[in-house]
């Protein structure tokens, strides 16, 4: 089972692609990130309320500077790790993203993942609008 989404984003390649891998951006239901963006380096995500705590997380397997990711992907140690793969790439008003996020074992896990992107895509082209503002 598979995800397949494409986005545009009116910012450069290089800003989305530099906000896509640093721990500054940090996005709801995120409280905090870590992320070593490097092959074999690691992406993990932590939220943290006083009555919830998780922790997504996995490893970068290729590096395509301002071009391309693949990273593996873990949602709080359920033991289904899925792969995402986010293609970066100039649109005439910025930047063109298409997302595969696939080898899913469940259904509910594509539907939460689903609503998931869009929303992440959404909060990240507003803290990159505020950031340019």
């Amino acid at each position: 089972m598979k995800i397949e989404k494409s986005y545009n984003l009116p910012f450069p390649r290089n800003q989305v692609f530099a906000a896509w891998i640093s721990s500054e951006t940090v996005i709801s239901p995120a409280t905090r990130m870590n992320v070593d963006p490097r092959v074999g380096g690691h992406y993990k995500l932590f939220m943290e309320t006083p009555d919830f705590t998780a922790k997504c997380e996995g490893r970068f397997s290729k590096i395509v500077e301002d071009e391309f990711l693949q990273y593996s992907w873990e949602w709080n140690g359920d033991g289904e790790t899925s792969e995402i793969a986010v293609k970066f790439s100039d649109h005439e008003n910025g930047t063109h993203i298409e997302l595969i996020h696939e080898k899913f074992t469940k259904q509910e896990s594509v539907a939460m993942h689903d609503a998931g992107w869009d929303s992440y895509v959404g909060e990240l082209r507003e803290l990159l609008e505020n950031a340019s503002s």
